[in-house]
């Protein structure tokens, strides 16, 4: 009886500092108070939502690009959904799926888009520029790097933008596209940058290396792993920071970079993992597994889909796990690891789900769509 008062004193206790962190970084953030207004939901890349999503699924529309949609949706305060395409555009799109606008650039566009809270949309493209739109689609301003960018924009509580490219650098901006500084690192940068609470920047590079970054550009601490480290890392209130990489490992390191423990899986690792209320760890593999783990790295389940999952998952408010894999199937699993539902999309799936405040779920699918999915019980 007194474990069993002790671990639920534990989730009440982890409960409250992560809603503390949420409630903490509203406040001094300076990304738009919207439903999901960045890659992987926050700067600490939770994944998590306060919505409860989808329990019982049906297709309320899909929309049409001209290319594979690998970018995960960002959604502004007004609800607009923004997104990028492989045909070298990002998107607005309005919740009942009508194009508001498209603005278009000279490459692939598989960057992730930030929205600000002043409304500005930020986003990377292969023609190694990242943008600054305008809500109304106008350009704002760009900022040139050496190489494509595919990592998505983080933007820190001074209004500083953190992005990496594949010119090998994580670049940090002013809020009008100014540079401030460079980390160079020796390969290119896909992950995109976490943000704790004391400023600290959290990047993975494809030199093998995570990396801790001062606000002001110094290196606090880098850790090699043994392959590319393209996903992102997740950031969780008691400092402890989570990614996987292609070296086929999952690494939870404590804040000054010591590991705390590590899980190999059996291939690759380039999903990014989320966080439920609980302090469970969710991430998807090249071995086809969706994974979930305790904080302390108990394996509590894994689940095999039909191809290699590169989507990250998406946590909703009641810690259902919403997932996209290859095998052109969106999963929904409960902590428990059972299937609740799937849908199946036209091709392979590697975007990353958002949840909107009603519980819709947009994906992208290398079919060019990008899907929105509703709960069939709610008008």
């Amino acid at each position: 009886m007194l474990k069993k008062y002790r671990l639920f004193f534990i989730s009440i206790v982890f409960s409250f500092s992560f809603a503390a962190f949420s409630s903490s970084t509203n406040l001094y953030a300076q990304v738009a108070d919207s439903p999901w207004p960045m890659f992987r939901h926050d700067l600490w890349h939770t994944g998590k939502s306060p919505y409860v999503s989808v329990r019982k699924p049906s297709l309320k529309w899909t929309f049409q690009t001209e290319g594979p949609v690998t970018s995960s949706p960002a959604i502004g305060v007004d609800g607009t959904i923004y997104f990028g395409s492989k045909d070298k555009k990002l998107y607005a799109i309005t919740r009942d799926g009508k194009l508001k606008w498209a603005f278009e650039t000279q490459g692939e566009v598989e960057s992730s888009p930030a929205v600000r809270k002043d409304g500005t949309v930020l986003f990377g493209s292969w023609d190694s520029y990242l943008y600054a739109l305008n809500p109304d689609g106008t350009l704002l301003w760009k900022y040139k790097s050496g190489g494509g960018i595919i990592s998505s924009p983080a933007i820190g509580n001074d209004n500083t933008i953190y992005v990496g490219s594949w010119d090998k650098k994580l670049h940090a901006i002013t809020g009008d596209g100014h540079l401030i500084w460079t980390q160079k690192t020796a390969d290119h940068i896909v992950s995109s940058p976490a943000i704790a609470s004391d400023g600290t920047v959290y990047f993975g590079s494809g030199d093998y290396y995570l990396f801790a970054m001062k606000p002001e550009g110094k290196a606090a601490w880098s850790f090699g792993t043994r392959y590319l480290l393209d996903a992102s890392p997740l950031l969780t209130p008691n400092g402890n920071i989570y990614i996987g990489s292609e070296d086929a490992k999952f690494y939870a390191f404590r804040a000054d970079g010591h590991v705390e423990w590590t899980f190999n899986a059996l291939y690759d690792i380039d999903s990014s993992a989320a966080i439920d209320s609980k302090g469970s760890l969710y991430f998807g593999s090249g071995d086809n597994n969706i994974y979930a783990f305790t904080s302390e790295g108990k394996l509590k389940w894994q689940y095999e889909t039909d191809a290699s999952v590169r989507s990250s998952p998406a946590i909703g408010a009641d810690d259902t796990i919403y997932v996209g894999s290859r095998d052109k199937k969106v999963y929904a699993l409960t902590s428990d690891g059972e299937v609740l539902w799937v849908l199946e999309t036209g091709d392979a799936i590697e975007s990353s789900p958002t949840i909107d405040t009603d519980g819709t779920i947009y994906i992208g699918s290398n079919d060019g769509k990008l899907y929105a999915i509703g709960d069939i019980s709610i008008p």
